[in-house]
């Protein structure tokens, strides 16, 4: 299973290279999950053309929040998924986020704009970075995570 994974896109709008991104990377994926941080509905909106699963980022106004739980378990080819954003410092962040979810197989998170692939404790942890707005690095950076046996993920530079 190949799951498109995205998150701080901090978007007024759906821009031109927003949609050329989702068509080179989003039209082979069985599902996108973007991890909040949208800005615009109308970035909702576009990504709802491909199975989606969301939520809401710190930064997400209210008519977002009202639409999108803050964070969720799905379920992909027989793993569980945690799925949230983050909120505060990054500093000390994987700890307050681990204590949102149980017997989760992965967290997925934003929130620092920072690529992260690391395996921890039996807990794959996996943050795609930022695809348009990097903070302390001014790489832009999508995710792709492959589900089956294993879980392995991709950093794609944009």
């Amino acid at each position: 299973m190949k799951i498109v994974v995205m998150s701080d896109t901090h978007l007024n709008r759906v821009t031109d290279e927003f949609k050329g991104i989702c068509a080179r990377y989003c039209n082979d994926a069985d599902l996108i999950i973007h991890l909040g941080d949208w800005v615009s509905t109308s970035v909702l909106d576009h990504l709802s053309q491909y199975p989606l699963e969301a939520v809401a980022g710190n930064t997400d106004n209210h008519l977002i929040h009202d639409m999108l739980p803050a964070k969720k378990v799905i379920r992909a080819d027989g793993r569980r998924l945690g799925i949230i954003h983050g909120w505060g410092s990054a500093t000390g962040l994987r700890g307050r986020l681990h204590g949102e979810f149980s017997g989760v197989d992965a967290i997925l998170f934003g929130h620092t704009h920072r690529p992260l692939q690391q395996q921890e404790n039996g807990i794959f942890w996996f943050n795609p970075g930022s695809v348009f707005s990097g903070r302390a690095t001014p790489e832009r950076t999508l995710g792709i995570l492959h589900v089956g046996e294993r879980l392995e993920s991709e950093i794609i530079p944009i």
